[in-house]
């Protein structure tokens, strides 16, 4: 015998050592371990390169799995297939993975964030290929994780069926047919998504016999899942028989050769003995290891030799007769011997035995049928070839042992037994505890009309209803391809008998390294035709630039830093040139806290230009939201105060306005949208968003956008509507200060600069409409530019004008301002040219208040037709205060003085207008008849009064309604 047939047959014998159970109660039998090893123990890497593969070595004195970063990237024969079809040098990682994989470099994690698919694998050979077929195609093609389930959940201290284990383990599942993972898997969707993963969870099983008939049509009614479909096999269950005992008893390939022969059938097939009851009940040296009787070479050592039926070359097995073959004693129960399989598996062998008359039984250790379990019945085989001992057992095809024997004197064939029919196979025992498991023989073995053979039928394929939804429901961007594939892959018969063919002629590591040889070898001589299962569109690939290094991010970021230097180049010059007259005019505080507004927007401008992240999306909002705010809510106020100041002159009511109250009024609008940020930011902060979408040309090329939003949009939204508001506000209240002479406010200037707010705003707007369209690092980069441009042109409509007139003449110390009304009295203050300083003295902090007395409303102030010689009293009180203490309020008297109407120059020094200041004085004003021809001026003069303090002294005249009166204010 070869060097590679012995070690077949050792590395066979070890396959026996795995029980299979039946239903959950069967899972713990001890008929010895459930996990054949398979690792093939080595001293250096040369002989796992020979043995194995190129890619293998020799790891803690066993050879690793050469595939264990996939199998297509792997092999050494590149086909014309695999020139064609594009898959990663490395394929994607499981959760049967160990944690070290991922740092190897053994696996990489998915490109697309699909959900892993949990394939739920039988206890036999064909089941595990086709998971594995699935899971190469799946996770080296599309990306896609999948895991295999065989009975105990995610559990790395468990073996695992993994078609890329590093150890080659080989392990059988607990049952057969798992259809409470099922349910686990349809309830969770994601198998991972639970914190206990010991419970066994899967998606889909790949083959089904049609025993299980009834169990899928109560599954899918229960809506568990989906109805099963074939999955490309023919499958043929029935009785076999090896060629040599055809050859001795030819009568025995049909049923009507086995029916009432009872002590035929008991003299024929005698019962297989275990190791030990071997050696107890039959050895004639009691298995001494000193004297080979020619069956045992020693005692069973293990627990695990103890329940063997064969071990290579130290238990050749044993066949004889026991109690239940003596039909002298027991002449009406007699019995041969046949080997069943378990109940759960979809045999009615009971159910055909007892009603065709055929007087065998099994007699396994297994209940309730007394079955044996998968590696058992090979066992029992292997010992019925090795001793050439008659044997009829339960058996099917496809199969791996079916292959490996095929052309030998123990090629299986199969018994005829009555044919079958559609009445028949409806009224065959089903399964589970109240059919072929049940612990009553009577139900176990059903009625006659179920007692004929099993024909031919096509194999099936189940998946959790569940996995259509959770496909769909996603975009068709980042749609799994998991559920298609699974849908439509088929295999058939002849491609299963390849792989089960070359599993089985290998021979050198049977159950473990042979079997992923064999699969991967057939996936790679057949990835052409396989890629007809692939679905449109797939594999994709991803468009992996990164779009926040174009060089128009990098062109919107230099703008944007350049926008900040100018505004931190305007801050600097304003604060130096801050005692200058335009300045101080325009409030340089006011002016800061625009610049700082303005620094705010830059900066947001410079984090749209950057790579989106958690802290950077939300920092765009806060910037943006404030800076404009602070950039316009000082225009709103200013404007909004010269108006009033306007209006309420005219109509000689009181105004007290302080420079305290302005700021808090800024400070209170500036909080609100404080506020408001900070709610977005704790309830729906904007993140790091990533947008797929599907090429128009090539369905399975995808490209990303990486944008900042929020799960609700109207956040964004709220935020345009208040910065469309600000300008909005500053427009109308702009369009009113044009109405106040030119030497008071600059309207034109404060409306351009609204304007221009509201310009941007809109195109930022727009932008942000159309976010659903067209690459978001193109939007982040025209918003980027836009805020940058709008911060210029922001500090060239408002800011360079003052620098140039400061630039060309240096002016002087503030000394005239006049407020022009349409008629009366406007009022009197420094607060001209726009400027802020409400009522503001040189020293600072001053107050001033207008007061008119009731008396000298606007009909006392306009003149009326009245003698020549009438006078009425106008009382006129200003006071001024220091650090909130008032000052005397002197009293001013008044007279009038007449000026041609042609006259627009303010004489300082005339001496026709001449007014005292002081706390007791008053004086008279007479009317006069030609009051229509004339202009009229109030002079504020600052004089010294008697507690030292300056004063302003007003001179005011009367005159029409349609002509302009003005007040020069000097300091």
């Amino acid at each position: 015998m070869s060097r590679r047939k012995r070690q077949n047959i050792h590395l066979l014998s070890k396959m026996c050592f795995t029980p299979l159970t039946i239903m959950v109660y069967l899972a713990f039998i001890a008929s010895g371990p459930r996990r054949i090893e398979a690792a093939l123990s080595c001293t250096d890497s040369t002989e796992c390169m020979a043995l194995y593969h190129p890619n293998s070595r020799c790891v803690k004195n066993s050879c690793s799995n050469p595939f264990s970063s996939g199998c297509l990237s792997n092999m050494n024969t590149t086909t014309a297939a695999q020139n064609d079809v594009h898959f990663e040098s490395v394929r994607v990682c499981n959760s049967d993975d160990p944690p070290h994989a991922l740092e190897k470099g053994l696996c990489r994690l998915s490109k697309f964030n699909y959900t892993e698919l949990r394939i739920n694998v039988g206890n036999w050979e064909t089941t595990a290929f086709y998971a594995w077929v699935a899971q190469i195609l799946l996770s080296e093609l599309l990306d896609v994780p999948v895991s295999l389930e065989i009975g105990h959940g995610i559990d790395s201290s468990k073996p695992t069926l993994n078609f890329y284990d590093e150890e080659n383990s080989f392990p059988y599942a607990t049952t057969a047919y798992d259809y409470a993972s099922l349910r686990e898997g349809n309830r969770l969707s994601d198998c991972l998504s639970t914190n206990d993963t010991s419970v066994p969870c899967s998606h889909a099983i790949m083959e089904v016999w049609n025993g299980q008939t009834s169990l899928l049509a109560s599954e899918n009614t229960a809506g568990h899942i989906e109805p099963a479909e074939g999955n490309g096999m023919v499958g043929k269950l029935g009785w076999y028989v090896p060629s040599f005992v055809i050859e001795r008893h030819p009568e025995v390939s049909s049923f009507w050769g086995l029916q009432n022969q009872r002590e035929k059938m008991a003299s024929m097939f005698k019962r297989p003995y275990t190791w030990e009851k071997y050696c107890q009940l039959l050895s004639p040296t009691n298995c001494s290891s000193s004297f080979y009787d020619g069956v045992a070479r020693r005692w069973p050592e293990t627990d695990a030799e103890r329940g063997v039926y064969y071990k290579s070359q130290l238990y050749t097995g044993h066949f004889a007769d026991t109690a239940k073959n003596n039909c002298t004693a027991n002449p009406t129960t007699c019995s041969g011997h046949i080997v069943d399989a378990p109940c759960s598996w979809s045999t009615n062998l009971e159910q055909q035995a007892f009603w065709n008359d055929i007087y065998l039984e099994s007699d396994g250790p297994n209940e309730p049928n007394d079955s044996y379990s998968y590696g058992q019945m090979i066992q029992v085989l292997r010992a019925a070839n090795e001793t050439k001992s008659n044997i009829i057992m339960w058996w099917w095809k496809p199969d791996g042992l079916v292959l490996e024997f095929a052309g030998s004197d123990a090629e299986l064939h199969p018994v005829t037994l009555p044919p079958a029919s559609e009445i028949c196979v409806a009224k065959r025992v089903g399964p589970g505890v109240n059919g072929r498991c049940s612990s009553d023989i009577s139900v176990r073995r059903g009625t006659k009309a179920g007692s004929c053979d099993n024909d031919h039928h096509a194999l099936k394929k189940v998946v959790c209803s569940r996995l259509y939804s959770d496909t769909y429901d996603v975009s068709p961007p980042r749609r799994s391809p998991a559920y298609d594939f699974i849908k439509s892959i088929q295999v058939t018969d002849l491609e299963m008998e390849d792989m089960l063919k070359h599993w089985a002629l290998r021979g050198v590591d049977k159950y473990g390294y042979d079997g992923r040889d064999a699969v991967c070898t057939w996936v790679r001589d057949n990835l052409d035709d396989l890629q007809r299962f692939i679905p449109r569109g797939y594999p994709r690939t991803l468009d992996g630039r990164n779009r926040y290094k174009e060089s128009y991010m990098y062109a919107a970021m230099a703008m944007g830093i350049v926008a900040l230097i100018v505004v931190f180049s305007t801050t600097f010059v304003t604060y130096h040139q801050r005692d200058t007259r335009i300045l101080r005019l325009a409030n340089v505080q006011f002016l800061i806290l625009m610049l700082i507004g303005f620094s705010f927007v830059s900066l947001g401008a410079i984090l749209f230009a950057t790579q989106p992240s958690l802290v950077s999306c939300t920092m765009r909002q806060w910037l943006v939201t404030i800076g404009y705010t602070l950039g316009l809510v000082p225009l709103v106020v200013k404007v909004g105060a010269i108006n009033k100041l306007v209006r309420s002159a005219r109509k000689m009511k009181r105004v007290v306005l302080s420079r305290k109250y302005l700021f808090q009024v800024v400070l209170s609008i500036v909080t609100i949208a404080i506020i408001y940020l900070i709610a977005w930011s704790i309830v729906d902060a904007p993140t790091r968003t990533e947008e797929w979408n599907l090429s128009e040309k090539d369905l399975d090329f995808i490209t990303v956008n990486v944008d900042c939003s929020s799960r609700y949009q109207f956040w964004v939204y709220i935020t345009l509507a208040w910065e469309f508001m600000l300008c909005l506000s500053a427009c109308v209240l702009s369009v009113q200060a044009r109405k106040v002479a030119q030497e008071f406010n600059e309207s034109h200037l404060l409306f351009a600069l609204a304007f221009s707010h509201f310009a941007f705003l809109s195109m930022r707007a727009v932008t942000q409409i159309l976010s659903s369209t067209g690459s978001a690092s193109v939007r982040a980069a025209v918003a980027s530019f836009l805020l940058s441009s709008d911060v210029l042109a922001a500090i060239s409509i408002y800011f360079i004008p003052k620098f140039i007139i400061i630039a060309k003449k240096k002016p002087t110390a503030l000394k005239k301002v006049t407020i022009s009304g349409m008629s009366g009295v406007s009022g009197a203050s420094d607060f001209s040219q726009g400027g802020s300083e409400a009522f503001q003295s040189e020293a600072g902090g001053r107050r001033a208040v207008i007061l008119s007395e009731a008396n000298a409303r606007a009909k006392e102030i306009q003149p009326a037709a009245a003698p020549s010689n009438s006078k009425r009293q106008v009382r006129w009180v200003t006071g001024w205060s220091k650090n909130g203490q008032s000052a005397p309020s002197p009293r001013l008297s008044l007279s009038k003085t007449t000026f041609p109407q042609h006259h627009q120059k303010k004489e300082e020094d005339s001496d026709e207008s001449s007014i005292s200041c002081n706390n007791d004085i008053e004086s008279s004003e007479e009317s006069s008849h030609d009051t229509q021809q004339s202009q009229h001026e109030l002079k504020l003069e600052r004089v010294q009064d008697d507690s030292q303090s300056q004063v302003d002294r007003i001179i005011p005249g009367t005159g029409s309604l349609t002509q302009k009166n003005k007040v020069s204010c000097e300091t």
